[in-house]
């Protein structure tokens, strides 16, 4: 079959782009310029975003356990527009580059006409979990998705794979790693298995060759850390650079050990992929039997599981679009039409739900951001840079429309029950802030967040007003008192 020439490359990528730009005006929700809507993680990530374009200092002034990479995409896409549009849109391009990658790996087992349906069922997989948008499982997808086309085209053509491409794998690695870290399983289980693979067969790859493929990954991971570690260094100092290492790495060593209780809710999207996996899995082996592609699937999934933890957010089973993507695509020319019917409804039956949630989302109610705003607007500009969030992601969301940022440093306080070290800075903080706004979610009589002192508190802040966001969900405006200023 004749090859795509370059215009019809782009014709395609231009097509994919304005699909996505489409369908993610519904389901992006934390994103799309048609909604109100901030998000939870999302949130976290654009407040950081927003705060570096103010001259703040990631991880020291604002603190989370991400690695820096998404916090200067969002910085980016904000600097673009002065509303959604430029976020958007750089979520948008870059999740249909994700699908053209896509395309070209379900191409490696079908026609180009013949890849909607493996393409269609990955996207399905992936946007049942994308509760939001903008997070780091999606900000990993493309190279994940890479480094899965560079193995799985190996085993399939039988063709070798080229030390730019292994480069380019380490590059992708290096990426996700600050990111995610845990997003990179299926990359390296598929990195293994080409290892185990070669080794066990004897063939045209010799140990010196697989050797030289390992250290040539590695050089492209260790290009990414030293370059994202010198960025740090050149614009925050060591400082900066010894707070970045300890928030993308040795805190979440921390983070491993705090156990959450999982609700049942999250325990059925554990069951759902479980079932699912286990369903393509079969159909894969029943079909193809015990092919080294098979395995490599098999891999794939079972790493990219063992990575998701036990957490259960619902966010993590994005990892496992780019490895379905792959197994359909291998499906594609041994299922029957009810076979393939199955597999697309195990995942497309969801879709409507969650589209149906994402709507509901877009049109929340805006009487919670009128009031809030109203509040906002009747401080002063020193009061601006003295309020102190402890309202969780509602709070956040207060202030990130109206363009300020928290004084506290840390924003998810159920970071501070993990790290004394961070506990012990944010009781600093609040005395060197001394806050003039205090914002929580439930009234200081019945609960006063850490670090603040409950007996001080109490006596110095009046409540200013509360504010309803959804039944039963309020956010508590608390005012020092004007003797205390």
């Amino acid at each position: 079959m004749k090859e795509m020439t370059l215009r019809d490359k782009a014709g395609v990528m231009l097509a994919i782009f304005a699909l996505t730009v489409c369908y993610q005006l519904f389901l992006a929700t934390s994103l799309t310029p048609i909604g109100l809507n901030e998000g939870n993680d999302s949130l976290v990530f654009k407040h950081i975003g927003l705060a570096l374009l103010q001259g703040k200092v990631p991880y020291i002034d604002l603190f989370d356990h991400k690695g820096p990479i998404v916090y200067f995409i969002d910085a980016l896409g904000i600097g673009l527009t002065s509303g959604r549009w430029g976020l958007y849109l750089v979520y948008c391009l870059y999740i249909a580059m994700t699908t053209y990658i896509w395309g070209l790996t379900a191409a490696l087992f079908v026609r180009p006409r013949q890849t909607v349906w493996p393409v269609a069922v990955a996207l399905a997989a992936y946007l049942i979990v994308n509760v939001e948008g903008n997070l780091t499982e999606e900000w990993s997808l493309l190279p994940i998705s890479y480094g899965l086309y560079v193995f799985v085209r190996h085993f399939v053509t039988g063709e070798p794979i080229t030390t730019k491409r292994f480069f380019l794998v380490g590059i992708a690695m290096g990426v996700v790693t600050f990111l995610r870290i845990n997003n990179m399983a299926a990359v390296c289980c598929a990195i293994l298995f080409y290892i185990v693979y070669h080794l066990y067969q004897r063939d045209r790859v010799t140990i010196p060759m697989l050797f030289r493929s390992c250290l040539t990954i590695l050089s492209g991971w260790a290009l990414v850390f030293a370059v994202c570690c010198l960025a740090i260094f050149a614009l925050y100092g060591s400082e900066g650079l010894e707070e970045m290492l300890y928030g993308t790495f040795t805190f979440n060593f921390e983070y491993m050990g705090f156990s959450p209780i999982v609700s049942t809710d999250r325990k059925k999207v554990y069951l759902y992929f479980g079932l699912t996996t286990f369903v393509i899995l079969l159909l894969l082996f029943m079909k193809k039997r015990l092919s080294a592609l098979n395995i490599l699937i098999a891999l794939c999934y079972a790493g990219s599981f063992i990575a998701l933890g036990t957490k259960g957010w619902s966010n993590y089973f994005i990892i496992l679009a780019p490895v379905t993507l792959v197994a359909v695509a291998a499906l594609s020319d041994v299922t029957n039409r009810w076979q393939k019917a199955l597999v697309f409804l195990m995942f497309f039956a969801i879709l409507p739900y969650r589209t149906y949630l994402s709507w509901a989302n877009i049109h929340e109610d805006k009487t919670f951001y009128e009031e809030t705003d109203d509040i906002i607007r009747g401080m002063t500009q020193e009061e601006h840079g003295r309020i102190w969030n402890d309202a969780y992601f509602d709070g956040l969301t207060v202030l990130h429309r109206n363009g300020l940022i928290q004084a506290n440093r840390v924003m998810l306080p159920f970071q501070l029950q993990i790290s004394e070290r961070l506990a012990r800075d944010e009781a600093a903080r609040f005395e060197a802030v001394a806050p003039l706004w205090i914002m929580t979610s439930m009234p200081f009589e019945e609960w006063t967040p850490m670090p603040l002192d409950s007996v001080r508190t109490a006596r110095d802040y009046t409540l200013y007003k509360k504010v309803e966001r959804s039944p039963g969900r309020y956010v508590y405006f608390y005012r020092l008192n004007r003797k205390e200023q």
